[in-house]
Order: C-alpha cells, then sequence, then structure tokens
C-alpha cells in the first residue's frame, strides 16, 4: 500500500500512455464516440499527475489556502485520502463510460466535471490563491476543455444526446462533484494521519 500512495499518479500516466499507443494503432477500429472518452480518461490522469508530481502542490494549495491549516502536511488532505479520492475518479467514473460508450448520460458526467475543474482551478483557487496558475490549470486547459468541447460537439452533431441523456448526465455530474470532490477529500481527515505530505507536495505553502 505505500508503494501505491507514494507512486499512484505516476502510475497513471504509464496507463495514461499506453492508451495513447493503442489510440494511434487503433484508431480507426474505435468509434468516435469510444475514442473522445478514451482521450478524456488520459486526461484526468494527466490532470492529476499535475496535480499530485510535477509541480506537484496541490496538496499545499488545498491545505494551506483553502482551508489554512495548522497541519497542511497531514489535514484536512492527507496522501491516502488524496490516492483513494483520486483513483475512484480516475478508474470508475472516467473509466466506465469509456466501457459503455452508447449510454451517453454516463459519458457526460466526466465531460461536465473536466468544465467544472476550469471553475475550480481556473477560477476558485486562483482567487484565493492570487495566482495565475495552480496544479491542474494546464490539463483542464488544454485538455479537459478541448476534449469535451468535441464530446458535446460529437453528441450533438450525431443527435444521440436525449433530454434524458441531460438531464442524468448533468445530476449524476453533480452528484458526483459533491461526493468525490467537495466532501470526498473531507471523509479521511484526520489531524493524526500519518500519511503526510512532503515539502515538495507543499510546494511554496510548506512552513
Amino acid at each position: 500500500m505505500n508503494m501505491l500512495r507514494k507512486y499512484w499518479m505516476d502510475l497513471g500516466v504509464i496507463v495514461a500512455v499506453a492508451v495513447c499507443i493503442h489510440l494511434v494503432m487503433n484508431w480507426s477500429f474505435i468509434p468516435d464516440i469510444q475514442g473522445i472518452l478514451w482521450l478524456s480518461f488520459i486526461a484526468i490522469l494527466f490532470h492529476q499527475f499535475e496535480e499530485y508530481r510535477w509541480p506537484g502542490y496541490f496538496g499545499g494549495l488545498f491545505n494551506v489556502v483553502i482551508f489554512k491549516s495548522e497541519h497542511p502536511e497531514r489535514y484536512p488532505l492527507n496522501t491516502q485520502s488524496a490516492m483513494v479520492i483520486n483513483l475512484i475518479i480516475a478508474y470508475l467514473f472516467y473509466l466506465l463510460p469509456v466501457l459503455f460508450p452508447h449510454v451517453i448520460w454516463l459519458g457526460l458526467a466526466p465531460i461536465l466535471m473536466g468544465f467544472f475543474q476550469f471553475i475550480w482551478h481556473g477560477v476558485f483557487a486562483n482567487i484565493k490563491a492570487k495566482t495565475i496558475y495552480n496544479p491542474g490549470l494546464f490539463a483542464v486547459l488544454f485538455l479537459h476543455i478541448p476534449i469535451g468541447a468535441w464530446y458535446i460537439y460529437h453528441i450533438g452533431a450525431q443527435d444521440i444526446a436525449t433530454a434524458t441523456d441531460w438531464t442524468l448526465g448533468t445530476i449524476y455530474f453533480a452528484v458526483a462533484v459533491y461526493i468525490l470532490i467537495i466532501k470526498g477529500n473531507m471523509w479521511m481527515k484526520n489531524k493524526e494521519s500519518q500519511h503526510c505530505f512532503s515539502k515538495k507536495h507543499l510546494g511554496p505553502y510548506a512552513p
């Protein structure tokens, strides 16, 4: 578990690269909608790498800037909670639609979450930190948003999204954001946690 806790985001990049190779070699055999969802899955893996490895100081931003923590190395976010929540987001919430690409509402939810990430990283976090960049924003601007726009264009051009899809997708997205992003990182908070961020993970917010 210690190895996974330390390197889960690096393993994610290895998975992302493997998927990229698969897509390049087999794109002509993959339905367009499934290919776009694969790219969305790749986007979240690189997003997580940006947040927790390079530059990797999302933990410091979250604990110090957002929560003014007196124990920023472990509270409220720690390496255990970061790993669990992000693995669920990537390998359940983002990967499941790839396996069922024609269930449109299932695919819409992570696409909408990608757009929501701009509100979090591009607006909210930057205002709080008084910055123009924070870890995760690059992936949002150059992966999530263009891939998401492509997905929306595709389902519109193919006329395959019903009003029910949009309704269910929006509800699923909102519930997922609340559970996985807003509340998820708080459920495993523990001021006595042994799973601490390093000074690198705290970055400019290290005490």
